[in-house]
């Protein structure tokens, strides 16, 4: 199953414009991808730890399927079985923004059951939210490249006050 993709540098001060069009314009909730008990996994916000969020279209939220770790002894919500964007955050560390994505898998199947299979509803949300970013986001030439990069982060760009860098080796981006 092929994945969608796209590769952005957000600074954490650009992650309330995202949590506010992911919870009004697109009716979708953010989630943790972890949790200690299985209807545990509404996030309040797009802040507030972790690595990342999940982005799931409200409405399918009673339907996700979790999975438990035993030996980790928590429930996991998997970006390939559940209707779900996954939203790595850019990591900031000394000054310097690494990237962060948002990955989904459209057209999975996304129940035991088969009932959210190929859903049309995520789908549209999925595109809404991929068409959103990237016309919110700016263009930064690098010497690697052209980059997408939050209208946040491309003023501290700009005014000298964060760098970016591509990813640490052994990173998954």
């Amino acid at each position: 199953m092929r994945g969608k993709q796209l590769k952005v540098y957000l600074h954490p001060d650009d992650h309330p414009a995202v949590y506010e069009y992911v919870q009004s314009e697109l009716d979708s909730v953010l989630l943790r991808e972890r949790a200690s008990d299985p209807g545990d996994f509404q996030a309040g916000g797009a802040t507030g730890g972790g690595s990342g969020r999940l982005i799931c279209p409200r409405s399918m939220v009673g339907r996700l399927e979790p999975h438990y770790i035993e030996v980790r002894g928590e429930w996991v919500l998997d970006v390939q079985r559940n209707p779900v964007v996954e939203w790595w955050f850019s990591k900031l560390d000394n000054d310097f923004l690494y990237p962060g994505r948002f990955y989904c898998v459209p057209g999975a199947s996304y129940s035991k059951s088969g009932d959210i299979l190929n859903s049309p509803e995520f789908s549209e949300m999925a595109n809404r939210l991929f068409r959103w970013i990237r016309s919110r986001t700016l263009n930064f030439e690098t010497e690697w490249g052209t980059e997408k990069v939050g209208p946040l982060a491309a003023e501290k760009l700009q005014t000298g006050n964060v760098g970016i860098r591509r990813n640490p080796p052994g990173s998954r981006i």
